[in-house]
């Protein structure tokens, strides 16, 4: 029987992925919370891209797709900019996801 990926794994699948798709993202980060071990409880990746335009912080959610994605996902996508103002507050926990 074939093991389910974890969260850290799917997170750097996904940050693998969308770095592949838009080589303009330059840093991505794992939100993590303390639900994390909930199966229901979305990966959450805040993506920082250069390229796109300062909106704040506007999630997109995205169901599971078994078995390649086996947990619901969130991303959100911010300018560098957006980045250090949300780093400087620390207002959440976060675990590196894949660095550039």
């Amino acid at each position: 029987m074939p093991v389910m990926p974890g969260k850290d794994e799917i997170a750097s699948l996904l940050a693998t992925a969308h770095r592949d798709i838009d080589p303009s993202i330059v840093r991505v980060v794992r939100i993590a919370s303390p639900e994390e071990d909930d199966p229901n409880e979305p990966v959450k990746l805040l993506e920082v891209n250069p390229n796109t335009s300062p909106s704040g912080i506007v999630p997109i959610v995205f169901g599971a797709d078994s078995p390649t994605v086996p947990f619901p996902s969130i991303v959100v996508e911010v300018t560098e900019e957006e980045f250090h103002q949300i780093e400087s507050e620390k207002a959440f926990s976060t675990s590196w996801v894949a660095p550039h």
